[in-house]
């Protein structure tokens, strides 16, 4: 048994029929050639290319924001139906600025696969059979918070999921270091893509909200850009796979969920 340094849960109560918590954790941004992400996210879907250059107008030509996180969900709860869910870790590689109607314009985000902590089943459950997402049940490390800081003031996170039959273990390692001097993405940025719908194979959307105006991201609590190395062996990449050198966040938010998947929608995701 552990417990989390993470802040409680101080907004349940204003949305009660909401599920809520907060959301601790790092998200970098990894620039990758367009023609990689093209033969990663389904074909189906297109790249609202435009939205991003017009929120990062130096943003190389020819790349793709693809984004890395793990992230501690922390005193998960839903008031109105006196429901709770243990804390849980999660890692994923995720897409933004997806075009899944054609509409050129409405920008959702794809991720298929995740990393989850194995001892929440519920939360394993929820996005298998909800939302459609390939999860690998997960050991984390730190196990009940979202990184460990290390003696250089580094922070690192580990994930780790073994599989079955002898195949490769599946994995992320972000090593992150504080960058104040050199934010190539603005918070604003951030803001953007971690709000926007997100979706597995779009049997759902999870209309999943961050709030960036709490206590939690001003003062002493204020999100910090950092710049880190990426290692990690997860779908949709076919190998392991290794980034230096590229920045993001590190940062707390509280966060709004509907209890029940919602139909993907571009007058929902445009609201």
């Amino acid at each position: 048994m552990c417990s989390s340094h993470d802040r409680p849960n101080e907004h349940a109560q204003q949305y009660p029929e909401l599920i809520s918590g907060n959301l601790n954790g790092t998200t970098l941004i990894i620039p990758i050639s367009l023609v990689t992400a093209r033969g990663i996210i389904p074909k189906e879907y297109g790249i609202v290319e435009h939205a991003y250059r017009e929120l990062l107008p130096s943003f190389p030509q020819g790349m793709y924001p693809m984004m890395a996180q793990i992230v501690h969900d922390h005193d998960i709860q839903l008031p109105a139906y006196n429901a709770s869910l243990p804390d849980f870790s999660r890692a994923s590689f995720e897409f933004p600025f997806i075009d899944i109607f054609g509409d050129g314009r409405t920008s959702f985000r794809w991720a298929g696969t995740s990393m989850i902590s194995a001892h929440n089943k519920d939360a394993i459950q929820g996005a298998e059979s909800y939302y459609g997402i390939h999860v690998h049940p997960a050991a984390f490390d730190p196990p009940c918070n979202a990184y460990k800081s290390q003696p250089d003031g580094s922070t690192y996170v580990h994930s780790e999921a073994a599989n079955p039959e002898g195949k490769r273990s599946k994995f992320m390692t972000l090593e992150t270091t504080s960058s104040p001097e050199e934010v190539p993405y603005p918070l604003d940025f951030l803001q953007n893509i971690t709000n926007q719908p997100v979706f597995a194979n779009m049997q759902a959307c999870d209309y999943y909200r961050r709030l960036f105006n709490t206590s939690l991201t001003t003062g002493e609590n204020a999100p910090v850009p950092v710049k880190g190395n990426v290692v990690a062996d997860l779908e949709p990449f076919g190998t392991a796979q290794s980034w230096n050198g590229v920045y993001g966040w590190r940062l707390t938010t509280p966060f709004l969920e509907a209890p029940v998947p919602e139909e993907c929608s571009p007058v929902v995701a445009v609201k």
